[in-house]
């Protein structure tokens, strides 16, 4: 039973921050909390030193920064000054900050998913099982794949499309998923042998030291994934702060009024 616990609790954590930015929102919960959501109205692309905002329906282009101080709205150019540029750089680099976090709790919550369902099927069909073996290999390969793709992407992000969850989510649904389940198959056929032989072999011993592991191996996994949640409230705070900033810009730069990029609803 602590076995299949473990597995919910890591696929279900997979499932919940994996997909954290759609179309139009970024939806940030977790197990049991519900942290925030936020719309996100146009389509922004945002680098290191950058960023561009889009309409969502045609995608024509809204206004274009460049830090510290050029900014582009349609077809007028604009120098800031000190003041703007400073409210216009937080506004970029926590845009940046947030892009990044969310590809980050992303691929974090892959890694507990992944350990979740690692450690419920070595329970299962063994350690040592050549299956278990060629998960465990596969889980890691696809991670550092992953990883490779999100650093191919130069440290820019877009937010108003789906990329963490066709990335993440589509990533484990078709490289994972069929591994997953041929293994939970071929040892559905071994439970009974494996019980049969357990009651010839010191059944109760077996059974209470796979308990114990069991239970070390979800209080470490939890602990993880309590340590995520944190860094998800964290960042939805930081977006709140965002949502608030961006009314402050809009007074201090008058021809970016109207366009609203993020709001907290």
């Amino acid at each position: 039973m602590n076995q299949i616990r473990l597995l919910t609790l890591a696929s279900l954590m997979a499932l919940s921050v994996t997909a954290p930015v759609q179309a139009a929102e970024i939806h940030l919960d977790s197990d049991d909390h519900h942290y925030c959501d936020v719309d996100i109205h146009q389509q922004i692309t945002v680098g290191p030193d950058f960023m561009e905002a889009r309409d969502g329906d045609d995608n024509q282009p809204l206004f274009a920064y460049n830090a510290p101080d050029q900014l582009a709205v349609g077809d007028t150019g604009l120098l800031l000054n000190r003041q703007q540029q400073e409210m216009m750089q937080s506004y970029q680099q926590g845009l940046h900050t947030a892009g990044r976090q969310v590809s980050q709790i992303a691929m974090d919550a892959m890694d507990i998913a992944m350990n979740g369902v690692g450690i419920a099927l070595a329970a299962l069909a063994g350690p040592d099982d050549s299956d278990t073996q060629e998960f465990l290999q596969s889980s890691e390969a696809l991670r550092e794949k992953l990883l490779a793709q999100t650093k191919r992407q130069g440290d820019v992000y877009t937010f108003g499309t789906p990329w963490v969850g066709d990335s993440f989510g589509g990533a484990f649904e078709r490289e994972l998923e069929p591994q997953i389940e041929k293994l939970a198959m071929k040892s559905a056929r071994n439970i009974s042998w494996h019980a049969m032989k357990a009651v010839f072999t010191g059944g109760a011993s077996i059974e209470r030291n796979a308990e114990a592991a069991a239970e070390a191996a979800e209080a470490a996994i939890e602990m993880k994934a309590e340590k995520l949640e944190a860094r998800t409230e964290s960042l939805c705070q930081q977006l709140h702060a965002l949502d608030q900033l961006e009314t402050k810009l809009h007074q201090s730069i008058p021809e970016l009024l109207g366009m609203e990029l993020i709001a907290k609803k």
